[in-house]
């Protein structure tokens, strides 16, 4: 899937690999434990809705993650908000495509379809792959499935493009 720029394979992944867990990281103090860092005002959305992902695999423009739904990411319903559903599709796909470009893109498109909820507690896997390309554009896939049963939680499609075009005559 690579399509040059950024080094090789394995430099792109790692970078992928660092940028992901980057969003995760603690900021500024931020407590070490869900409650308290989700009560906390540290202001860093992504590594909120993100609490506990693990990331299985990166590379070759897929990105392989599993996540513990935390109490905090869900409703009085006991589900994980939709909201924080998106975010994780949204920088899980982004690091399937910096491993394929050896960059960072943007979303310029995004769907999700909403299949079945997760529950508090509940182990889920995201798989996010990248499908395709064209031009400045690539588009991944982002399924999050339930890991005991497999269920499909959510499908995200997305595409994404470099943070600033190059006009051709606009050198």
């Amino acid at each position: 899937m690579g399509r040059g720029g950024g080094g090789g394979g394995e430099e792109r992944a790692m970078a992928a690999r660092e940028w992901l867990e980057s969003l995760m990281a603690r900021v500024d103090g931020a407590s070490t434990t869900a409650a308290e860092f989700a009560g906390s005002k540290a202001g860093n959305f992504d590594a909120i809705a993100m609490w506990g992902l693990k990331v299985l695999h990166v590379g070759g423009g897929r990105a392989l993650c599993s996540l513990c739904v935390p109490k905090f990411l869900t409703g009085e319903d006991g589900y994980w908000h939709a909201g924080s559903i998106a975010t994780v599709i949204d920088d899980v796909g982004a690091t399937a495509i910096m491993t394929a470009e050896g960059h960072i893109k943007v979303s310029v498109d995004f769907e999700i379809s909403y299949f079945s909820p997760a529950k508090v507690n509940e182990e889920v896997e995201i798989d996010a792959k990248v499908v395709g390309h064209k031009g400045q554009l690539s588009v991944v896939l982002v399924e999050i499935r339930k890991q005991l049963s497999g269920e499909l939680v959510a499908l995200g499609r997305q595409w994404m493009s470099t943070p600033r075009m190059i006009i051709k005559g606009n050198l």
